[in-house]
């Protein structure tokens, strides 16, 4: 059991890592002039939608929830995939009104995920690609607005700042594997300052 315990604790902290890596290799793409903004922008709602569609998939699967939860997440998902299939941004206050609306629809899956009584290590992972997601919409946003990313040097400050808090986060797991009794309901406030430092990271 412990093992099992040990090993969540890992992959939660290593899907972290490698969201970090994703997200830093997605900023370069901008700092280095390779991809403007908009067809970025229609990219990432189109890997977005690719993986909802295999979390949908997932779903449908999941022989544990409640019949009308399921049916709670499905419409939420296709909500979401719905925005996100939205005609494409060529202008600014076209992507301001297409995040608005995508970020309804995030909120709204979000909340049924936390509340989903049955969340296992699946419902876990969808959390981060929402996340991801999350990041590099604000990402996009900042482009739009400044046309600019944040400084090398203070990029690399931020991100040892953000190993070094994972580590922490890492040991608080370990501490609370030891005394609580369900594995997901308990870890839920660190993952949730793990996402918030990750995104200090990348965005101010």
């Amino acid at each position: 059991m412990e093992a099992t315990k040990a090993s969540v604790i890992d992959k939660i902290i290593d899907g972290l890592k490698k969201a970090a890596n994703e997200l830093e290799e997605f900023q370069l793409q901008f700092s280095l002039g390779k991809a403007e903004t908009k067809d970025v922008y229609e990219k990432v709602k189109k890997e977005f939608n690719g993986y909802l569609h295999e979390a949908k998939l997932h779903l449908d699967s999941a022989k544990d929830l409640a019949k009308e939860k399921s049916q709670q997440l499905q419409a939420a998902f296709e909500t979401l995939q719905l925005q996100l299939a939205l005609g494409k941004a060529d202008t600014k206050d076209i992507f301001d009104d297409q995040m608005k609306r995508i970020t309804m629809a995030l909120n709204e899956l979000e909340t049924l995920i936390r509340r989903n009584e049955t969340a296992d290590e699946y419902f876990t992972k969808l959390e981060l690609e929402i996340e991801k997601f999350k990041i590099k919409l604000d990402i996009l946003k900042l482009r739009y607005k400044l046309n600019k990313m944040d400084a090398a040097n203070e990029f690399e400050i931020k991100k040892e700042e953000f190993m070094k808090k994972l580590s922490g986060i890492k040991d608080r797991f370990e501490k609370k594997e030891k005394v609580a009794e369900n594995k997901w309901e308990h870890l839920k406030s660190d993952i949730t300052e793990a996402y918030s430092a990750m995104k200090k990271v990348f965005v101010k």
